[in-house]
């Protein structure tokens, strides 16, 4: 089983979704809670949750106080990646909702393959396989998008394989979820389905001490892995 790596990027605004089985063929990830959340682009807010149960994501927004800016009702983490948009396939979310409005799919993407995002598409199941551009997407990527019509979550949007085609050095990188802003709902992400890899979650495990190591305890760890125990071993040495 694989464990996910994160770090990087810069925050932006985001919104995507669609509900299906990933293929049997795909491989098994593990995400990591909060570990593999890139820091830098949480937008869990005050009225925004999220707990492990089991190997899902428990999620769930309240209701925003009242006179608050901006809107507090919004949980949304993301997961680092460096993947070409062409490898990434058609993400999915499986997702089981409780109450409300489901969550939708992220993907922070580099448009021109410099190295720095420009912007976020959303795929939300309302709007079948058509995924739109955020509003705060650098202006030449709205220029380049698919299409310029209406009745999407923007007007600027397209199948991601009009993506492709339109930006053939995209790169994704990073990918996840958001619950909001400003809407209530409450559900259980089973999983997520990117690039061929099926990823569910689990909790981050921290050993303590050397001693945590023995027993076959150093392969528990997730922050950091340990290749062996006297890789463990070496390393809580070393702190002291």
């Amino acid at each position: 089983m694989r464990r996910t790596t994160v770090g990087l990027l810069g925050a932006m605004t985001l919104g995507i979704a669609t509900f299906s089985a990933a293929p049997a063929t795909a491989a098994a990830g593990v995400i990591y809670v909060p570990d593999s959340f890139v820091s830098a682009l949480s937008d869990t807010r005050s009225a925004g949750h999220y707990e492990v149960v089991g190997t899902g994501l428990h999620i769930w927004t309240e209701a925003s106080p009242v006179g608050v800016t901006p809107n507090q009702s919004k949980v949304a983490e993301y997961i680092a990646s460096d993947l070409a948009l062409a490898d990434v396939g058609e993400p999915t979310l499986d997702y089981t909702s409780v109450a409300g409005i489901a969550p939708g799919f992220q993907l922070v993407v580099d448009f021109d393959g410099n190295g720095t995002p420009d912007g976020i598409l959303v795929g939300e199941t309302v709007y079948g396989n058509n995924w739109w551009l955020n509003n705060a997407a650098a202006p030449f990527v709205k220029l380049g998008a698919p299409s310029h019509s209406g009745g999407f979550g923007s007007e600027n949007n397209g199948t991601l394989d009009e993506w492709r085609v339109n930006f053939p050095l995209a790169r994704v990188a990073a990918f996840g979820f958001a619950l909001g802003s400003g809407v209530i709902g409450e559900g259980t992400l089973n999983a997520i389905n990117y690039a061929n890899t099926t990823y569910t979650f689990a909790i981050a495990v921290r050993l303590d001490g050397r001693d945590a190591c023995k027993k076959g305890g150093w392969e528990t760890s997730t922050s950091p892995a340990f290749s062996n125990q006297g890789d463990c071993v070496s390393y809580f040495s070393s702190q002291k």
